[in-house]
């Protein structure tokens, strides 16, 4: 993940959490003001592998990680995707430098598992 939107991401979800736990407005309003579109499942009907994402991401913030995974069980990975994408350069230099390589084989595993719940759990059920 591009690291300036990993920051934008980052900062969008600690501000939603911020105004969440300081109960200026909670987290519930927000994602009935958020406009879903999804190209994918406009055009087939069916559910797309991100879909629930915005839903689970909102759970997060409200700490109701059972609702998360019901949502989207992957959307933990997102966080920590965009959780590794935001560490400074100074820290990443101090990482082993194998970690570049353990972590490019964790994503291409992620995105693997994220196919397939998608064919078993959205897409055979859809057909």
């Amino acid at each position: 993940m591009p690291r300036r939107l990993a920051i934008v991401f980052a900062c969008i979800l600690f501000s939603i959490n911020v105004l969440h736990v300081t109960g200026v407005f909670s987290a519930d309003r927000i994602g009935g003001a958020i406009p879903l579109f999804c190209p994918f499942k406009a055009l087939t009907g069916i559910p797309c592998p991100g879909c629930g994402m915005t839903r689970a991401m909102l759970s997060i913030t409200k700490g109701d990680l059972q609702g998360a995974i019901g949502y989207n069980p992957f959307s933990f990975f997102l966080l920590f995707m965009v959780v590794i994408s935001i560490v400074p350069g100074r820290q990443a230099e101090k990482l082993p430098s194998i970690a570049p390589v353990v972590m490019n084989y964790f994503f291409i595993v992620v995105l693997a598992a994220v196919l397939l719940f998608w064919f078993f759990t959205r897409l055979l059920p859809a057909l």
